[in-house]
Order: structure tokens, then C-alpha cells, then sequence
């Protein structure tokens, strides 16, 4: 009988087999008689297991190879619709240019229900451009993204209006980036009517990207 201090442990028997993987070459006996246990209550022989196995991770590999392939697809799509928005914004002679740009990409591009662009000036702008002038609501807006770049998700009626005005009543979620040009200088809103749409974990680099062109071009057009 062996003893308890020569006893052999599982993870002995699989360091070893680990440490020899030519074990059981010319064993093609042991193979078919060792049966492995199944949840079904059937046992089934070591090389049918492993080939079980194999073909549950090929179809996760298959998986995980198909939803690549689809993200990539969306990445070449969504890379393709912010180009022609990034482009049609450079070329922009006035604030008329850049509304009509984004309108024009945001709605038809990306379907977004609801859009605003906040800038703090003293220049007159129209909806859906608006001008901020006041210093408090300037803060009061910048407070809103406490200390982050962007934020995503559903925010109280009256933060909502003052974000997007009484045009967007309709609107349930939102995302909305800082323009900065050295300090926050305004804020693009895009909201949708679908109250789970935008989402606190939604990720805003399209909205970043965007915001971070306004900030370059914005403070040097004129109004019209």
C-alpha cells in the first residue's frame, strides 16, 4: 500500500502530463479506455472529450473573430461619416457653415434626434447655436461635467432645458462634450428621444473628437 507521503495529488498527475505531453504516444489503449465523467451522467472517452472541447472553443474563436470583423466595419463607417463632418467643418467661412454642417452630418449621418451647440460669447447666435454670455451659467454648465470631458446619460428637466432649450422637449438622454480652446469655451449636445440611448457608460470619442475641431475653428469665424 502506498503511503500517505508518496501519495499522488491531482495536480501531481497533471504537472506531469504537463511535463510530458509525449505520454501517451503509442498508448492509444489507455486513451480509449479512460472515461471521462459527463455532466449528462454519460462517460465519454478522453479523445472524444478533447475533441468536444476543441470545437467549443473553435465556435468561440468563430465568434469572437465574426464580432471583430463587425466592430471593424462599424469603426470604417463611423471613421468615413466624421471625416466628411471634420472636412465640411475646416472648410466653414461662418458660424452659418458650421450649423448647417453639423445639422446636416448629425441628423442625416448619424441620426440624431436632437443637437445643440452652446458658445460662450457675447455674440448673438440662433437656435440651434446658442450664445452664453453669463458668467454664472457658465459655470453652472461646467459644473455639469464635473471635472470630466464628456458625460453621457438622463439629467433632470430643467438641466436638460438648459442644455438644449425648449425646442428638445421630447428628448430623454443626452451626451454632450466640452469645446475647449485652452479652457472650456462652450459644449455640443447631441440627445436622443429613446430615454436608454445614451448611456452613463456609453463611450464619447466620436463626440470628443468632434468638440476638439469646434475648438479649433470656432473662435476665429465670424457670425455671418
Amino acid at each position: 500500500m502506498m503511503s500517505d507521503s508518496l501519495r499522488l495529488t491531482d495536480a501531481d498527475v497533471v504537472q506531469y502530463l504537463r511535463d510530458n505531453p509525449d505520454f501517451f504516444i503509442a498508448k492509444d489503449d489507455v486513451l480509449t479506455e479512460l472515461r471521462i465523467p459527463h455532466n449528462s451522467g454519460q462517460a465519454t472517452s478522453l479523445i472524444e472529450r478533447q475533441l468536444a472541447v476543441y470545437r467549443e472553443r473553435n465556435v468561440e474563436l468563430r465568434q469572437r473573430l465574426t464580432d471583430l470583423l463587425e466592430n471593424a466595419r462599424r469603426n470604417d463607417k463611423l471613421f468615413s461619416k466624421t471625416k466628411r463632418l471634420v472636412l465640411s467643418l475646416i472648410d466653414a467661412k461662418n458660424w452659418i457653415d458650421v450649423e448647417v454642417a453639423l445639422d446636416d452630418s448629425l441628423r442625416q449621418d448619424f441620426n440624431v434626434d436632437h443637437w445643440s451647440l452652446l458658445y460662450f460669447t457675447d455674440e448673438q447666435l440662433e437656435h440651434p447655436l446658442r450664445s452664453i454670455s453669463n458668467k454664472d451659467k457658465q459655470r453652472e454648465i461646467h459644473r455639469l461635467f464635473k471635472g470630466h470631458r464628456a458625460f453621457c446619460g438622463q439629467l433632470t428637466d430643467e438641466t436638460m432645458d438648459l442644455l438644449l432649450d425648449e425646442h428638445h422637449s421630447s428628448a430623454e438622454s443626452i451626451a454632450a462634450a466640452q469645446i475647449r480652446n485652452g479652457q472650456q469655451t462652450g459644449v455640443l449636445c447631441v440627445a436622443s428621444d429613446d430615454p436608454k440611448f445614451y448611456r452613463s457608460s456609453m463611450d464619447t470619442l466620436f463626440l470628443d473628437y468632434i468638440s476638439d475641431v469646434l475648438g479649433l475653428i470656432l473662435p476665429d469665424l465670424p457670425q455671418s
